[in-house]
C-alpha cells in the first residue's frame, strides 16, 4: 500500500508532468512562427499554469499529510435521506484537512472551476465594470471567504465535503455543519453540476439552490436543537462576517445569495414536499432571475455580438443578479430590484484593445423602455463617477478616465443599453 509520503511525490509529479503536456500541446498548435504577441500570450499561460500547480501540489501535500477522513454516523446519513426523499448513490466522503490548509483546496477548486485563465480574466472584466477596486484579487476574496473561520466546506468540483482537525461531533453546531455538508454531498450525487461549466449566470442559479436547500437542513436541525434541549446557536463566524464587510458589495453580494434567494425558493419548495423540491433540483433555472422570480414568465441568454477580429478573451453574462448588483453600487437598493426585475438577457466581451491592454462591451436589455431609460441614466451618472466628472456625459459621448481609459454609453435600440470602458478612443468609438 502506498504511504502518504510515497504519494505525495506521485501525485506532485503527476500534476506537474500534466501541465508539460498541456503546453507542449499549446506550443504545438502555435507553431513555429509565434508572434511577440503570442510568445507574451504563452508565457502568460505558463506562468498562471504553474501557479496554478503549485496551489494544487499545495493541496495535494495537504491531503497526503492530513488527518484522512471522517466517520459519518448511519443516523445522520438516514435523517438527510428521509428529509429530501433520496438515497445516497455512493458513501459520502468527508476528508479532514488542517484548518490553515483548507484555503488551498479551495482556491485549486475554484481555478479547477474557471479554468487557468478565467478567473483572471472575471477579474479583469469586473475591475473595468465598475465591480472590483483595482487592487482586488478575486481568486483570494473568493477562497478566503470560503475558508477564512470555517470548519467546513463542498466542494463542487470533486462532490466531497472537508472539515478541518477543529471540527468535533460532540458539538452540536458541528452536527449541524455535517447535516449541511451532507446535504451538498447527496443533491450534488443525484443532480449533480454540468460537467462542462454552463455559464457565471447558471453556475450561481445551481449553487444557490444547492446551498439554500443545505442551509434549510442546517436550519432544521437548529430549531430541532432548540426545541428539544433549548440550545440556541450563539457562536457565529464573526471573522467571516468581518471580512464580508471589507470585501466589495458585488462580492458580498454574490456570496450571500445562495444563503438568501437560494433558500427562500428550497424552503417554499420542502414545505410543499420533497417532490416538488425534487423536480426543482432536477430543472435548476438556467439563470438567477428564475431563483428570485420563479413565478415570472421565463427569460434569459447572452446576447450575441457581430464577429470581430479582436482577440477575445472571455464571453460571458452578468445576469439579473449581475445586472441587480452593478445598480445597487450606487445605493439605490430599490431601484436596482426594479430595473433587475425587467432583466430579459445580457451579455459582456472581454477583448484585447491596443498592444498590451483590453476593452469590455457590456449590452443590456431590457423588458421596457422605461427601464432601459433608467438604466441609461444610471450608467451615465457611473461613467461620470469612474472618470471623476462633475458633469454627467450625453448618451454615446466618448469621456476620458484615468489611467488612460474611455467610457461610452449606447442606446442600441429601445429597450438595450451599452456599457464601453476600453483603451483606445478608436474602439470605444465603434458603432456597437
Amino acid at each position: 500500500m502506498i504511504s502518504g509520503k510515497q504519494l505525495l511525490p506521485i501525485l506532485i509529479g503527476a500534476a506537474l508532468g500534466a501541465g508539460g503536456w498541456m503546453v507542449g500541446r499549446k506550443e504545438s498548435r502555435r507553431g513555429n512562427g509565434a508572434s511577440s504577441n503570442d510568445l507574451r500570450d504563452q508565457f502568460r499561460d505558463t506562468q498562471e499554469q504553474v501557479a496554478m500547480l503549485e496551489k494544487e501540489n499545495a493541496s495535494l501535500r495537504s491531503l497526503a499529510q492530513g488527518g484522512g477522513e471522517v466517520s459519518v454516523p448511519q443516523e445522520m446519513i438516514t435523517r438527510v435521506e428521509k428529509d429530501y426523499g433520496l438515497t445516497f448513490l455512493s458513501n459520502p466522503v468527508f476528508h479532514m484537512i488542517a484548518g490553515e490548509e483548507l484555503g488551498y483546496r479551495v482556491e485549486a477548486a475554484i481555478e479547477s472551476r474557471f479554468g487557468p485563465q478565467g478567473i483572471d480574466d472575471r477579474q479583469e472584466a469586473w475591475r473595468l465594470l465598475g465591480l472590483l477596486r483595482e487592487k482586488d484579487e478575486l481568486l483570494h476574496l473568493l477562497s478566503a471567504v470560503n475558508s477564512v473561520g470555517q470548519l467546513g466546506w463542498f466542494d463542487e468540483v470533486s462532490g466531497e465535503a472537508w472539515v478541518t482537525d477543529q471540527f468535533d461531533l460532540k458539538n452540536i453546531p458541528d452536527q449541524a455543519l455535517m447535516l449541511r455538508l451532507l446535504t451538498r454531498v447527496l443533491l450534488n450525487q443525484r443532480f449533480p453540476a454540468p460537467s462542462a461549466y454552463p455559464g457565471d449566470d447558471a453556475e450561481r442559479s445551481w449553487e444557490a439552490l444547492h446551498e439554500g436547500a443545505a442551509a434549510g437542513s442546517e436550519a432544521r436541525f437548529f430549531a430541532e436543537s432548540a426545541q428539544r434541549i433549548g440550545f440556541l446557536p450563539m457562536n457565529e463566524n464573526t471573522a467571516k462576517s468581518r471580512l464580508l464587510l471589507a470585501m466589495p458589495e458585488f462580492i458580498q453580494g454574490l456570496v450571500q445569495f445562495p444563503t438568501v434567494a437560494g433558500r427562500a425558493l428550497a424552503d417554499s419548495l420542502y414545505v410543499k414536499g420533497t417532490k416538488d423540491l425534487a423536480e426543482k433540483l432536477a430543472n435548476i433555472p438556467e439563470h438567477t432571475f428564475g431563483i428570485v422570480l420563479p413565478g415570472e414568465t421565463a427569460r434569459g441568454g447572452k446576447i450575441t455580438f457581430p464577429e470581430t477580429e479582436d482577440e477575445i478573451y472571455l464571453r460571458e453574462s452578468a445576469g439579473y443578479l449581475g445586472l441587480r448588483l452593478w445598480i445597487a453600487e450606487t445605493g439605490d437598493h430599490s431601484l436596482a430590484e426594479e430595473i433587475a426585475r425587467d432583466w430579459i438577457k445580457d451579455g459582456y466581451l472581454l477583448f484585447a484593445d491596443g498592444e498590451s491592454s483590453s476593452a469590455i462591451v457590456w449590452e443590456v436589455e431590457l423588458d421596457s423602455g422605461e427601464s432601459a431609460e433608467k438604466f441609461e441614466s444610471i450608467a451615465l451618472h457611473v461613467i461620470a463617477a469612474m472618470a471623476g466628472k462633475e458633469t454627467v456625459p450625453g448618451l454615446g459621448e466618448i469621456i476620458h478616465a484615468p489611467g488612460e481609459r474611455f467610457l461610452r454609453i449606447l442606446r442600441k435600440n429601445a429597450r438595450s443599453v451599452v456599457f464601453l470602458n476600453t483603451a483606445t478612443r478608436e474602439t470605444a468609438g465603434r458603432d456597437w
